[in-house]
């Protein structure tokens, strides 16, 4: 008796079916609704029942949810726990089927009989599912290649639109990118490819994240460090698998450094460390490499100026490994409105040291993306009314320093000298003196016969 009805059901349902795509794995709405008019006229009722009857027309029997007048509901036992009608949106005349953790055997065509209060609805829809698959699976390494399909179950022959996206963004055909079918290939993955690709049929999208093992920044990268300073050159993963231990190699020049580190440290940089550094891995037998150009700012003079009051003074800033394609600008310390004083160029030259002068000069370099570095050399400004010394440099400080504590131990020297001198002058003249009186036997008292 149930086929049979199933069969008149199905017999009055429309020809034409609504066509919804749902992603595998996810939830889809099979949509079903009657018109405003007819709930509103319903709802002048005083109790309006419902009916709700979904089936399957491609399996037999095929019902996959019942609800009932008196509230109880029935679901098949392949959709059991994953497919409802929600009764709050029956009053509201929406009688959709919702499907949750979507299957492939979910694919085919539903009916629907529905009534509410003396009004009767039939619905006809058409599942299909999608799922985006990635080969080889993430993580891959750069400049490696990877290929995105789209695969569709439906029970329709034609052949759907499929749109692409990359995090969010429509996706077009390219010489980097090859589109065939329900296929999406990329030969040679750069670091901009990682993130979430994904793929659209009839509104239905899904999702994969692909993620791309690369060193990141640009190649070459500049690095700009003033000299004296400490500095740890980066040789940074854009994505670390923990499934492996990664081992780095460093060179300079071509010349191996026997460092296996992520980062190259350096204590102190000199000017002989300017140059270009090559960080290299390999990951999943695809060999990655980043060169680090490394550009050492200096001034000169190199240490801290002291300088009278009046005199001049020349400060130079340069650049060791650099092409000279860099724009220097200098700026004074603070003035007392807050504001610095600012000189265009390489060299800063002042014909006449004033107090002001004294304090921070900073050089900063700039390129056709802003700022890349900057150093901040210190001056200090002696009044000219209280010190006769002219220009000189923390080298002569530092030789008077030198000089100081040389005479200082000389001094020290020849106090200890004369002291163990006296020493050895007193311990002399004792030993003369016992010498003398071992020598010298006692004579012997005179007697008679």
């Amino acid at each position: 008796m149930i086929p049979i009805c199933l069969l008149l059901l199905s017999a009055i349902i429309p020809a034409s079916a609504e066509l919804v795509t749902g992603v595998l794995g996810g939830h889809v709405v099979l949509p079903c609704a009657m018109k405003k008019s007819q709930v509103e006229a319903e709802h002048r009722n005083k109790y309006p029942t419902s009916r709700v009857h979904w089936w399957r027309k491609d399996r037999f029997p095929g019902t996959v949810h019942r609800l009932l007048p008196s509230g109880v509901s029935y679901t098949s036992r392949p959709a059991w726990s994953r497919a409802s009608v929600p009764q709050s949106l029956i009053d509201q005349g929406v009688f959709s089927l919702h499907l949750r953790h979507l299957k492939e055997r979910d694919v085919g065509t539903y009916g629907a009989l529905v009534e509410y209060g003396e009004s009767r609805q039939e619905c006809r829809v058409t599942l299909r599912t999608i799922q985006l698959t990635q080969f080889p699976q993430s993580p891959v390494p750069e400049s490696s290649s990877v290929t995105l399909k789209c695969h569709i179950v439906s029970t329709d022959l034609s052949a759907p639109s499929i749109g692409w996206l990359h995090d969010g963004n429509p996706v077009r055909p390219s010489r980097r990118i090859s589109m065939k079918g329900d296929s999406l290939h990329i030969p040679s993955l750069a670091l901009g490819d990682h993130g979430k690709w994904s793929c659209e049929v009839n509104g239905a999208r899904s999702d994969v994240t692909l993620l791309v093992v690369g060193l990141s920044g640009p190649d070459p990268l500049p690095v700009y460090t003033a000299i004296g300073s400490s500095l740890k050159l980066p040789c940074n993963i854009t994505y670390l698998p923990a499934e492996r231990l990664l081992r780095f190699h460093w060179s300079k020049d071509q010349r191996k450094i026997n460092d296996n580190k992520q980062a190259l440290v350096f204590h102190h940089v000199n000017r002989e460390d300017a140059g270009t550094y090559r960080c290299e891995t390999t990951y999943k037998d695809q060999k990655l490499t980043r060169l680090i150009e490394l550009k050492v700012i200096q001034v000169s003079p190199w240490a801290p100026v002291l300088t009278k009051e009046g005199s001049h003074l020349q400060l130079l800033c340069n650049i060791s490994g650099s092409a000279g394609k860099e724009q220097y600008q200098w700026s004074g310390p603070f003035l007392q409105d807050g504001q610095r004083k600012v000189i265009q160029g390489a060299m800063v030259d002042l014909p006449h040291v004033a107090p002001e002068d004294s304090g921070a000069w900073t050089c900063s370099l700039y390129g056709k993306n802003g700022i890349l570095g900057a150093v901040d050399h210190w001056v200090y400004v002696q009044a000219a009314q209280t010190s006769d010394v002219g220009y000189f440099t923390w080298w002569h400080v530092l030789l008077l320093l030198l000089i100081f504590a040389l005479i200082s131990c000389l001094v020290v020297i020849a106090f200890i000298s004369f002291r163990n001198h006296k020493r050895r002058l007193s311990h002399l003249t004792a030993l003369t003196a016992l010498a003398i009186s071992s020598d010298s036997e006692p004579q012997k008292p005179w007697t008679s016969g």
